[in-house]
């Protein structure tokens, strides 16, 4: 009974935390084009880290890619305008460096059309 119980509040904790606060595997979209500017836009510049593909930041600097990551995570699945990421970027960041990185992400993401407003099966 304790179990169950316990496992239930575990599940009702999980559901509401952001979708993208741990990894999220079913954002294939997403992830494969984090991937793709982190190639087209190399370097790919959040303040002080260049991201890779399958980067992962290090301990140090989790809250500076956590702040990137939902920004960009916003913009692709049109909860942000293209201004209003740029302006998000720039007031986080605030280096040239990183805000031609941040205007390179915008020049490659996809058509609206072809963007989902969420990742499958989580909101």
């Amino acid at each position: 009974m304790k179990k169950t119980a316990l496992a239930a509040l575990v599940a009702v904790f999980l559901a509401g935390c952001a979708p993208d606060a741990w990894q999220n595997v079913k954002a294939t979209g997403f992830n494969a084009f984090v991937d793709q500017v982190a190639v087209e836009c190399a370097p790919l510049h959040a303040g002080p880290q260049v991201i890779t593909v399958n980067y992962s930041p290090p301990n140090y600097a989790t809250d500076l890619y956590d702040q990137w990551f939902d920004a960009t995570s916003r913009l692709y699945y049109k909860k942000s305008t293209s201004q209003t990421y740029l302006n998000d970027i720039n007031n986080y960041f605030g280096d040239a460096r990183t805000q031609a990185s941040a205007q390179c992400v915008v020049s490659k993401l996809p058509p609206p059309e072809q963007r989902p407003n969420a990742p499958a099966g989580r909101w």
